[in-house]
C-alpha cells in the first residue's frame, strides 16, 4: 500500500472518529470542517483522544506589592458563599488555571489558559457561577475574559477553556506597570494608619487619578481594559467595573475586607463595594464619588463613602444573591445569564463611618452659638490649609431656612457665613481667607444628601 493511500485511510479514520466526537463539541470535527491541514487534524484528533496534557502553558508568578505594617488579606467572600463541596473543589482548579497561559493563540485570537477539568456532577450553570466566583475574588487577574467555552475529549470529558487577551510575556510586563502605579499608592498612607484612614487615602487616590471612560462604557466590551484594575491603575481610565476591582484589591492589600457588588443605577448595569471597616460593613461607589466635571468633584466626592444600604437605595438596586440565577443556554454551548447576580452580601446598617458623620460640622439649630461653631471651623481649616469644609444641619430643620441662614443677609444682619468670615479673617491665629462660596447639595434625582452644604476656601 503506497503512502497516499495510508493517508487517505487515516484521514477516513479521523472523519469517522470526528463524527463520534462532533457530538462533544472536539477538536478534529471542527478543524475538518474548517479545511485544516492534515498536522492539524491530526493533532486535534490526538488532543481529542488522548487529552489536554501537552497544551505547553506558561506559569505565572507574580507578586503584589505590600505596605509594611499592614497584612494583606485574600478576601475570597465569593468562595464562601458557594455552598456546594463540589463547586468549591471546581473553584480552586480555576483559580490555578487562571495563573498558567498557553504559548499559542486559539482560533478566536486569544491566548487559551490551563484547561480545566470538570467534574461530572457540575450542572453548566454551576460551572457558569464558579468561574464568576473566581473572577470576583481575584480582581488583580486582569487579562482573564469573561467568555469561556466547554470541550470534551474521551481522555478529559468535560473540560473548562478560560481566555486572556495577552501572552504570558505581556501578562509578566503589564504587571509590572501595575505593581509600579500601586506603590506609591500604598507609600502615601501612614504607618499605623487607622481602617477608615486607609480606606479615605485609597478612595482619594482612584477618584483623584482615575477618569470615567465613556468611550468604553458606550462600546459595552467588557474584554476592554477600562473594565479591570489594569485599565483603572495603570492607563487611567475605567468604567464602574474597573473602579470597584481597583478598590477591593487595594483595601485587601492593606488588611481591609472588601467586595464587589453588581447591580442597576441610571437603567444601566452597575458595580460597587461593600467595605469592612471597624467591625462594620458600609457601602462604597467609587465611581459616583468620581464626578463627571471638576467644578463638581470637590463638593461630591464623598456622597457615596461608607453609606447605608438605605440610603443606597436612593438611586441603587442591588441584583438578587446568585441561588436565584436563571440561566440560559447560548449556541455557543455556555451559560449565561441578562441578570445581575452576587455572591453573599452583608447588610449595611451601620452609620458611625460614613465620611461626612464623621467629618462633616453637625449643626443643630440657627443661632449665634452655631455661627461661633462655624467661626471656630474656619480658623482650624484655614490652618491647615484646608479647601473644603463640609456642614451637616439637623434633619429637623427645614433645607430652605438653613439656606437662607447661611448664605443671605437680611438688612444689616449678615449671614452666618457672612460673619463667621469677617470673625476669623479678625483672629490673629489663621491666614486670612479671602472668600468663601457656598454649595447647596440638594436632594435631586441622584442627590442622596439632604441639608448638607460644603463651604470652599479660598485663600488670599
Amino acid at each position: 500500500m503506497d503512502g497516499k493511500m495510508k493517508k487517505i485511510r487515516i484521514i477516513a479514520v479521523a472523519v469517522c472518529l470526528s463524527a463520534v466526537l462532533t457530538l462533544t463539541g472536539c477538536a478534529t470535527s471542527e478543524a475538518i470542517s474548517a479545511g485544516k491541514d492534515f498536522s492539524v487534524i491530526m493533532n486535534a484528533l490526538k488532543c481529542d483522544l488522548f487529552g489536554s496534557d501537552d497544551q505547553g502553558c506558561t506559569p505565572l508568578s507574580l507578586s503584589l506589592p505590600v505596605r509594611e505594617g499592614f497584612k494583606p488579606i485574600g478576601s475570597k467572600s465569593a468562595f464562601a458563599s458557594l455552598k456546594d463541596e463540589t463547586m468549591k473543589d471546581a473553584y480552586k482548579d480555576i483559580e490555578d488555571a487562571i495563573y498558567q497561559i498557553s504559548q499559542n493563540r486559539a482560533s478566536n485570537g486569544c491566548f487559551e489558559l490551563k484547561y480545566v477539568r470538570l467534574r461530572s456532577s457540575l450542572a453548566f450553570d454551576q460551572i457558569y457561577i464558579v468561574k464568576e466566583a473566581v473572577l470576583a475574588d481575584h480582581p488583580e487577574a486582569f487579562w482573564v475574559m469573561g467568555n469561556y467555552t466547554v470541550q470534551n475529549n474521551f481522555h478529559d470529558g468535560n473540560y473548562l477553556v478560560l481566555y486572556s487577551k495577552y501572552s504570558a510575556e505581556e501578562i509578566n510586563a503589564m504587571f509590572d506597570e501595575l505593581n509600579n502605579a500601586i506603590v506609591p499608592i500604598l507609600s502615601g498612607i501612614p504607618d499605623e494608619a487607622s481602617e477608615l484612614l486607609r480606606e479615605t487615602i485609597i478612595h482619594d487616590a482612584v477618584v483623584d487619578s482615575v477618569a470615567y471612560d465613556f468611550e468604553a462604557a458606550e462600546a459595552d466590551d467588557s474584554s476592554h481594559d477600562a473594565f479591570n484594575v489594569y485599565g483603572a491603575l495603570v492607563r487611567k481610565k475605567a468604567v464602574c467595573t474597573g473602579y470597584a476591582s481597583a478598590m477591593k484589591m487595594l483595601l485587601n492589600l492593606v488588611g481591609i475586607e472588601c467586595r464587589t457588588v453588581v447591580g442597576m443605577s441610571k437603567n444601566s448595569g452597575h458595580m460597587w463595594n461593600q467595605v469592612k471597616i471597624d467591625g462594620e460593613w458600609y457601602n462604597l461607589d467609587v465611581t459616583w464619588d468620581d464626578s463627571a466635571t471638576e467644578s463638581d468633584i470637590l463638593y461630591s466626592r464623598y456622597n457615596y463613602f461608607n453609606i447605608t444600604d438605605e440610603r443606597l437605595a436612593i438611586n441603587h438596586k442591588t441584583g438578587e444573591n446568585y441561588s436565584e440565577m436563571k440561566c440560559e443556554y447560548t449556541e455557543d454551548e455556555v451559560y449565561v445569564t441578562t441578570e445581575l447576580y452576587n455572591f453573599d452580601l452583608e447588610e449595611c446598617t451601620a452609620t458611625k463611618c460614613n465620611y461626612y458623620e464623621m467629618y462633616a460640622l453637625h449643626l443643630n439649630a440657627l443661632n449665634d452659638s452655631e455661627v461661633d461653631v462655624i467661626t471656630k471651623k474656619f480658623i482650624s481649616s484655614a490652618q491647615e490649609r484646608k479647601e473644603l469644609i463640609y456642614i451637616l444641619f439637623d434633619d429637623s430643620i427645614e433645607s430652605e431656612s438653613a439656606e437662607a441662614w447661611m448664605s443671605k443677609n437680611s438688612g444689616t444682619q449678615y449671614s452666618a457665613l457672612g460673619r463667621s468670615l469677617s470673625a476669623s479673617n479678625k483672629s490673629g491665629s489663621a491666614p486670612k481667607i479671602k472668600n468663601c462660596s457656598l454649595v447647596r447639595m440638594s436632594s435631586g434625582e441622584d442627590d442622596i444628601w439632604n441639608n448638607l452644604y460644603a463651604v470652599r476656601l479660598i485663600y488670599a
